[in-house]
């Protein structure tokens, strides 16, 4: 804006608050302008007063615009330079000389057949904070229970990591650890489950393991023996989790609707509709929270695996 469009800030005039004019006629009327072209009285016209205002601001708002121009093209030239110092040290990394007389890279026998045999990483799909968790859990809290684990898992027959796996997903490991609906202990056992097993004491560690694995193992033995191994522990994971009587009405929707109900892939995709009125009211044992179970066998693979990584690494 030219100078001869600039507006002195003593002509601009703002109406006074006619709601409040009796507390303010002894107010001091401000100075007259100087500049007799841009005269404003308090009986100018509200357009006139617009205008003013209007100048006023466009002009304030040029020289913050000025301002952010030069920010941004001071930002601008800062890339440039990044980008510039990115393509120079690419074109001196290529122009660094390979050294010809180095021997080729060949790897004896022994050691292609460790890179051929070499377990892949697992894919838990956990987040990531939970698997930084579990492996602290793993080094503090495991190491207290693991001899525990060992010796029932092989009085039963049990894979002692599976063991385990299924104490973290129920308690973390928690010998106090307890739930809303009043199970306890690091099997996570409900009070008629540990009365029918003869367990007084359900946060006393050794006796709940054992516990929790001759349940496990109980369930496992009430499933057809012609179903495979890896159905087999899923099957008696979830019926540890929601009961045998809810996985034998999902087995009874899977033939219904035709898939294999021996079949863990088959059987938790029927356990969720254990939630919905249409089916549930046709079973014997009724609703239950069928996503749960599938949940919770999906989390024991998961921490089954990471710690059989983590005993392969140490």
């Amino acid at each position: 804006m030219d100078d001869a469009e600039r507006v002195p800030a003593e002509c601009i005039r703002y109406p006074p608050n006619r709601s409040r004019r009796k507390k303010r006629d002894l107010r001091t009327r401000p100075a007259p302008c100087k500049d007799e072209g841009l005269k404003q009285s308090w009986g100018s016209s509200l357009l006139e007063q617009r205008t003013v205002l209007m100048i006023a601001f466009l002009s304030k708002l040029r020289s913050e615009k000025s301002g952010i121009l030069q920010t941004a093209a001071a930002i601008g030239n800062s890339l440039v330079a990044s980008a510039v110092l990115l393509s120079v040290m690419a074109g001196a990394w290529l122009l660094i000389p390979v050294d010809a007389s180095a021997p080729p890279f060949n790897p004896s026998h022994s050691e292609l057949k460790a890179i051929q045999h070499a377990p892949a990483p697992v894919t838990s799909g956990l987040p990531l904070w939970e698997r930084i968790r579990f492996r602290h859990h793993i080094e503090t809290r495991l190491p207290q229970y693991r001899w525990q684990f060992e010796g029932v898992a092989k009085a039963y027959n049990i894979s002692w990591t599976l063991l385990a796996a299924q104490a973290y997903q129920e308690s973390r490991w928690d010998r106090h650890a307890v739930s809303p609906t009043g199970v306890r202990g690091i099997m996570m056992l409900t009070r008629d489950t540990a009365s029918s097993l003869g367990i007084q004491n359900r946060e006393d560690p050794t006796k709940s393991i054992v516990g929790g694995a001759r349940y496990f193992r109980n369930l496992e033995r009430r499933l057809p023996r012609h179903i495979g191994k890896t159905d087999r522990i899923a099957i008696a994971l979830a019926a540890y989790n929601v009961g045998m009587g809810h996985v034998k009405d999902a087995q009874l929707l899977a033939r219904r609707v035709g898939k294999n109900p021996n079949s863990w892939d088959d059987l938790k995709t029927t356990l969720p509709l254990l939630t919905q009125e249409s089916y549930y009211e046709t079973l014997q044992y009724g609703y239950a929270r069928g996503w749960e179970p599938v949940r919770y066998v999906k989390r024991i693979r998961a921490y089954h695996a990471l710690l059989e990584q983590y005993l392969r690494e140490i």
